[in-house]
């Protein structure tokens, strides 16, 4: 007889706890980094600190989005959406889902719930995210998704100004095999396929952060299968 394989209700919980604490901390970073560049003169050590601190929450963020939940799990962790407002001429964004989402996103209604999350890059703005919950009034878009019925109802919170530059890393090509050579490819932009018209998910994101006459490289791991709370790839139920 085949043993199904899970998650116990304790594993769940225990992973959800240990990853609010990791998010909360990264974010209280975050914010207090944030504030010490704004009411001080800048420094390069300031610089570094925010590098760093954008980059630790970023990872938290997406560390966070992996842990199995108790109606989500199997979902696909990373996937590439076009938010509400955006046209098919437009790239799509980076996506992912929170059940509780961090302190640092704030909406009217009191802290924020069941969130999905864009990146969002502009070279005016830097880094940013584009978010809404599915506590908001949502209908069904074409693909049969919820979203908000109008780009106004999402919400923008800005990661970093100083963020500059976002790079895609991909290894290999899409229909590689287990025996071919695989490269690494770095791209300004997400990979399409010409025939199909879709996009491919890249392994990495490498962000370029720029003050003055200095540049900062971070390169965040964009997890695109979910992991159990022992650290072990998810096993179908």
């Amino acid at each position: 007889m085949r043993k199904e394989k899970g998650f116990s209700m304790i594993e769940v919980l225990l992973a959800l706890a240990i990853g609010g604490l990791v998010l909360t901390a990264a974010t209280s970073l975050l914010i207090t980094i944030s504030r010490a560049w704004a009411e001080r003169p800048a420094t390069r050590d300031a610089f570094d600190a925010h590098v760093n601190g954008v980059a630790h929450f970023l990872t938290a963020v997406l560390e966070e989005a992996t842990l199995p939940t108790i109606n989500r799990s199997g979902d696909q962790i990373i996937d590439l959406q076009r938010p509400v407002g955006f046209s098919e001429s437009e790239d799509p964004l980076v996506h992912f889902f929170l059940r509780e989402a961090p302190p640092l996103l704030v909406w009217p209604d009191g802290p924020a719930s069941r969130v999905h999350c864009y990146f969002q890059f502009d070279e005016s703005d830097g880094l940013s995210f584009l978010w809404f919950s599915e506590l908001q009034e949502l209908e069904k878009n074409d693909e049969g998704r919820l979203e908000p019925e109008d780009e106004d109802d999402l919400f923008k919170t800005q990661i970093s100004p100083l963020c500059r530059q976002v790079f895609y890393c991909y290894y290999g090509e899409e229909d590689d095999g287990p025996d071919d050579i695989k490269e690494w490819e770095i791209l300004d932009d997400l990979e399409e396929d010409v025939e199909s018209g879709k996009y491919r998910i890249p392994a990495f994101v490498k962000l370029v952060f720029k003050w003055d006459d200095e540049d900062l490289e971070r390169t965040i791991t964009l997890p695109i299968k979910r992991i159990s709370p022992t650290g072990i790839e998810e096993e179908p139920f």
